[in-house]
């Protein structure tokens, strides 16, 4: 997988129930704002700036779900998800950027609707 992903691929990998985790890395009032909502895969929210600061990426149980999945980074812009995605990779998971971020992505689907 690469280091980004644009919203089309994104969307197609989620309508085929591929084992994704969608992670937003922004700070949890913005997450509760709105992200990305799919059936066929979990969103959580870790800000980045706490996976980068602390001893531990997750705790055991987040861990352990992640561990076999594909996990895309999430964030307003695609820049926090990049850089969060490298940090995942560096300790071992599979993780890929959305490219452009929320942005790209609400852009891409109404344009769809």
């Amino acid at each position: 997988m690469t280091d980004t992903v644009h919203s089309k691929t994104l969307k197609q990998m989620l309508d085929n129930n591929l084992n994704l985790i969608l992670l937003d890395v922004r700070d949890n009032n913005k997450f509760l704002m709105g992200s990305i909502s799919h059936a066929n895969a979990p969103t959580k929210n870790v800000p980045y700036l706490s996976m980068k600061e602390a001893d531990k990426l997750f705790d055991d149980e987040t861990e352990k779900q992640m561990e076999n999945a594909q996990i895309v980074t999430i964030c307003t812009t695609g820049n926090k998800a990049q850089k969060a995605a490298a940090l995942l990779r560096e300790n071992g998971f599979k993780a890929t950027a959305l490219l452009g971020g929320l942005t790209a992505w609400d852009e891409e689907n109404r344009d769809n609707e």
